[in-house]
């Protein structure tokens, strides 16, 4: 119930954001009631808006922690398979949450290999055992809103009941009409793989 109630409250701001320019990302408030503990653990992507920088991997997935050196930090290891070479591959990331009382469901990242670049994405909706929206928009050199989406959820391969509610989720947060693709997922699963080439050439936080 706290999840469609929170939905619910995002409908009006969807409408909002779809009458304004196409130069314009739309604005999502806060998810009321989110709790990043039990947002963390593996990740599984489904569904998702093409994206160059994924363009080389597949079966990726992400796995949210908190530092086991200073625990109030939240890390991200993102997993995937090189389609080149089959090899699996990891990088890492040190999230951000600027305001972890009034929004903790908005994040900032590092992107690999440039930490000086940061980019900001939220999770639209979850409800934390079985999947989740995440939702990143900025606008391009063009002019032009680019919107990112994600359709995760916690089992590498969900149930049709699962796959329904997260479709129906986006439907009600006005993303059905985003084009989305499915995500390979048919890797077997590889060995955890501790850094990849990237990370050796640009060592990052962990």
């Amino acid at each position: 119930m706290e999840l469609l109630k929170s939905v619910a409250v995002l409908l009006s701001f969807v409408a909002f954001a779809s009458a304004s320019k196409a130069a314009l990302c739309n604005k999502y408030p806060p998810l009321i009631g989110f709790e990043i503990d039990k947002y963390l653990g593996r990740w599984w992507q489904m569904e998702k808006t093409p994206t160059v920088s994924e363009l080389p991997g597949k079966c990726w997935s992400s796995f949210y922690y908190r530092d086991a050196a200073n625990p109030e930090k939240v890390k991200l290891r993102m997993d995937y398979v090189t389609r080149l070479t089959n090899a699996p591959n990891t990088f890492f990331s040190q999230l951000i949450i600027d305001n972890p009382v009034n929004d903790p469901s908005n994040f900032v990242y590092s992107v690999p290999a440039m930490p000086w670049r940061k980019k900001h994405y939220r999770v639209l909706a979850t409800d934390y055992d079985n999947f989740a929206i995440e939702y990143m928009c900025g606008v391009n050199m063009m002019g032009t809103s680019e919107e990112t989406v994600w359709l995760l959820t916690r089992d590498r391969r969900p149930s049709l009941e699962v796959m329904q509610q997260a479709r129906h989720t986006l439907q009600v947060l006005g993303l059905d009409k985003v084009k989305m693709y499915e995500a390979d997922q048919s890797c077997e699963e590889k060995p955890y793989k501790r850094a990849s080439m990237m990370d050796w050439l640009v060592p990052t936080r962990r």
